[in-house]
Formats: structure tokens, sequence, C-alpha cells
């Protein structure tokens, strides 16, 4: 039986911590206009988990939700407002921010997902897949 590897991560006070475990699902960057704001950058990098894959360990009474769209229901830190995780409940998955790992990743992104309403000042740079929408799986 394959043992997973398991990554730590934290937002930014460190009051809410967790552990992740590989694989991912998929990873990548998303650009759709949700991810831009709540992260106030040009996108986000996020791992596709399961919730098996994902604990929280310390904190859990810190994260507060908001169902940011139909389709994603958002956890943050209370304290220091670090997005931890979007639960998608059309697929079960958890989209986990890659920018919290305090863990180096086995896996990076893949490709690039809604670049159809990436800023317009933003040019990815990169030769990875780029898709308007989110690929269908």
């Amino acid at each position: 039986m394959m043992t997973m590897k398991k990554l730590q991560g934290s937002c930014l006070c460190g009051q809410v911590r967790f552990t992740v475990a590989e694989p991912f699902l998929y990873a990548g960057y998303c650009h759709c206009s949700l991810c831009r704001k709540a992260s106030a950058a040009v996108g986000t990098a996020v791992a596709a988990v399961s919730p098996k894959q994902f604990e929280i360990t310390q904190g859990a009474n810190a994260l507060k939700s908001y169902q940011r769209s139909e389709k994603t229901h958002s956890y943050f830190c209370s304290n220091c407002s670090s997005m931890v995780y979007g639960q998608k409940p059309e697929t079960g998955f958890l989209h986990i921010r890659m920018g919290l790992l305090d863990d180096e990743p086995s896996e990076q992104p893949q490709a690039h997902i809604f670049v159809g309403s990436k800023a317009d000042w933003y040019s990815i740079q990169d030769n990875l897949p780029q898709f308007e929408q989110a690929p269908v799986a």
C-alpha cells in the first residue's frame, strides 16, 4: 500500500493549522474573478483533494465561512483573514490554497483555469495549458 505524504500548512497568523495528504486530485492556477477578489491578486494556486485527505489540526474554532457562490463555500481564519480552503459541494472536493503550505508539495500546478475571466492587465508567462473555464473532468 502506498503511503501518502502529509504536508503541513497554516494561515498567516498561525492560529489555523492543517495537514493535507498527497497526491492531489489536481493542482492549478485559478484566475476566476472570485479567486482574484478573494486573494487580491491575479489568481490563486489551488490543490484539489478529497475531504479524507485534509485535516484541521489546530484552530478549527477560528475558521469562519462564506458562501461566495453556488459552487464554492470558502473557509478563512477569523483572525488574519487567510483563506484556507474552498469546499465544492458539486464535486465533493476541497480546494486547498497552496500558498498556505509550509512544506513543499511534490506536485506543482499543471494548468491555468478560468483564464477567460483573468485580469486584462495580466499576461500569463509560462507554457502551462490554459482553459477558458475549468476543464471537464
